[in-house]
């Protein structure tokens, strides 16, 4: 299954939507969000992908009804969950993931440096897929997580 991993979009519309214009055309089945929408006409245009979105708020996420009215399944991080036979944990901020919690799942996804980045403690994959808006990198990026092989295909974004 491929699923879209994204961060930090920081209301930046033009290019959340390019990011689901190429998360379609690689037919995502599944979106991640890692925080940092801001506002709820993001979560709007964010919801208009069409499969399952799990996400969760990040530091800059201060309207959360509003986010929520969009994004049902909105909440704080860290959460668990699992997805194509995989077990995730999900948080805006590495360190709001106890050791324990992440050395139960098989991915990690976080976002909030802004900078994309992969490594791995023990036999989990931390995934940051980078910041979709840009702003702070000047290198806007999302990524292409596939659960078969767990490899993941990071895009950068114009």
């Amino acid at each position: 299954m491929k699923i879209a991993l994204i961060a930090d979009t920081h209301d930046h519309l033009e290019r959340l939507t390019q990011a689901l214009e190429i998360f379609a055309q690689a037919s995502a089945q599944a979106l991640i969000h890692a925080g940092d929408l801001v506002s709820p006409f993001t979560a709007e245009k964010l919801s208009t992908f069409d499969g399952p979105i799990r996400a969760v708020y990040g530091n800059c996420d201060g309207e959360r009804r509003g986010l929520r009215r969009f994004l049902k399944s909105i909440t704080a991080g860290p959460i668990t969950f699992e997805l194509a036979e995989r077990r995730f944990v999900l948080a805006h901020d590495r360190s709001q993931i106890p050791d324990d919690l992440l050395s139960q799942a098989d991915l990690a996804v976080v976002g909030h440096t802004h900078s994309p980045a992969q490594s791995r403690q023990n036999s989990t994959l931390i995934i940051n897929p980078g910041e979709c808006c840009g702003r702070v990198t000047g290198q806007p990026t999302v990524a292409l997580l596939d659960s078969d092989n767990l490899s993941v295909e990071l895009i950068n974004l114009s």
